[in-house]
């Protein structure tokens, strides 16, 4: 990186070149966390093996497994209480992702 004083003192092709360069580097840079953001999952299982489901770096539900042995085992509410906490910890788990996500790109500048 050039400093102020140092790119003061190019000629008018070089800090077009120099600021081309930065902007094509930031871009780049922004294009790569874009896609690490994006690609952040979370991953939450039911411990009976009965419950998954995959959250994305949004939040929004990517895939939901339930098994057919949940009819026989949990009422209409006890799988409406089982999928609700199970997304809260889910969304916690997500927000905790993506702070970190945010912290490791503060300390790569």
């Amino acid at each position: 990186m050039t400093r102020w004083s140092e790119f003061d003192g190019l000629d008018d092709a070089e800090k077009v070149k120099y600021c081309e360069t930065e902007v094509a580097d930031t871009l780049g840079r922004l294009d790569e966390m874009i896609a690490a953001l994006a690609g952040l999952r979370t991953e939450v299982d039911d411990p009976s093996g009965l419950l998954r489901f995959t959250l994305g770096e949004d939040g929004r539900l990517l895939t939901l497994y339930i098994d057919d042995a949940v009819a026989m085992s949990l009422t209409r509410l006890a799988l409406e209480k089982k999928l609700n906490d199970m997304f809260s910890a889910g969304n916690e788990a997500m927000r905790l992702s993506r702070s970190e996500f945010w912290e490791a790109v503060s300390d790569a500048d």
